[in-house]
């Protein structure tokens, strides 16, 4: 299943129109297509107006020219295909013609839920770029988004007419199923690797490691919704060092956010910056400490 995942996907860059037509589907059971198709990977798109019967030596194309009733099974419905090239009468079912279409903004809903990622799935780029969602990468808030077509020709002009992946300030892509080519301007080159190399399907649905894909950057599964702002830290500071007053605190906090390993940041200055509660108490608990230390010595 992980492995038929992974040739979807990258089937899917290969696809025209981004049909998955019959004979692709051909090649994934019904339960896998089942699956797929739940997870938002795949939509049904009907049926083709006309397919390659391999059932011969000859790749005869069969025209959808309508479905009947079979004779003797009114559940059946058929499409009867007279071949020229020595096949005969060929009756094909309906579910013989069915196709698909990837869909990128649902796979990227599947993603989003794979990484805890937090924020709405937004098409940045119709059918190429979509952002999925924010993460923390290397202890600072990143944007994360899908890449879909990203080897071909016009890649360049799409990420650079995508403005969400231009505004963001640590974005990271995962390319749908190829590597990209030498498409990012000078300054603009974001963590980026191939999801059909990374992604698996488990049983209550996508599964990726992003502090595999992504091993260099420290990528750290903490949703930004859970570090703190510098009001908040500063409160907690206040609950170890009560004789400091909220401006007081948030100083500190401030001063401190701006030396290095101190604790981790967003890297963001201002309002937007957001402060990993973790290495904050550590740093806390010193102050702490520092401060007990000094009174003590004051004795």
């Amino acid at each position: 299943m992980a492995d038929d995942l992974g040739k979807l996907l990258i089937r899917a860059e290969h696809l025209r129109d981004g049909i998955l037509t019959p004979q692709d589907a051909r090649a994934l059971s019904h339960e896998r297509i089942e699956r797929f198709e739940a997870l938002g990977v795949i939509e049904s798109d009907g049926h083709a107006q006309e397919i390659v019967y391999d059932g011969c030596d000859h790749d005869c194309t069969v025209v959808n020219s309508g479905f009947q009733k079979h004779p003797d099974d009114a559940t059946r419905s058929i499409c009867v295909h007279r071949c020229l090239n020595g096949c005969g009468r060929v009756v094909l079912e309906a579910h013989d013609f069915e196709q698909w279409r990837f869909s990128l903004l649902g796979f990227a809903e599947a993603v989003r839920s794979a990484i805890g990622a937090s924020g709405e799935v937004i098409e940045d780029v119709p059918g190429r770029v979509v952002l999925v969602g924010t993460v923390s990468v290397a202890g600072r808030v990143g944007e994360v988004f899908l890449g879909y077509g990203l080897a071909r020709s016009d890649a360049a002009g799409v990420v650079a007419s995508a403005p969400r992946l231009a505004a963001a300030e640590h974005p990271a892509v995962l390319s749908v199923g190829v590597k990209p080519g030498n498409i990012w301007s000078v300054g603009k080159r974001p963590l980026t690797a191939v999801l059909a190399e990374h992604v698996s399907l488990g049983s209550e649905g996508l599964v990726l490691d992003l502090a595999a894909v992504f091993p260099a950057s420290g990528m750290i599964e903490v949703k930004p919704d859970e570090w703190l702002t510098v009001t908040d830290a500063a409160k907690l500071l206040m609950k170890d060092l009560p004789w400091l007053t909220l401006e007081k605190a948030k100083s500190r906090v401030s001063r401190a956010s701006g030396e290095v390993s101190k604790f981790t940041t967003n890297g963001i200055k201002g309002g937007k910056r957001r402060i990993e509660p973790k290495s904050f108490d550590s740093w806390r608990l010193k102050q702490r400490d520092l401060d007990l230390a000094k009174d003590d010595s004051n004795l």
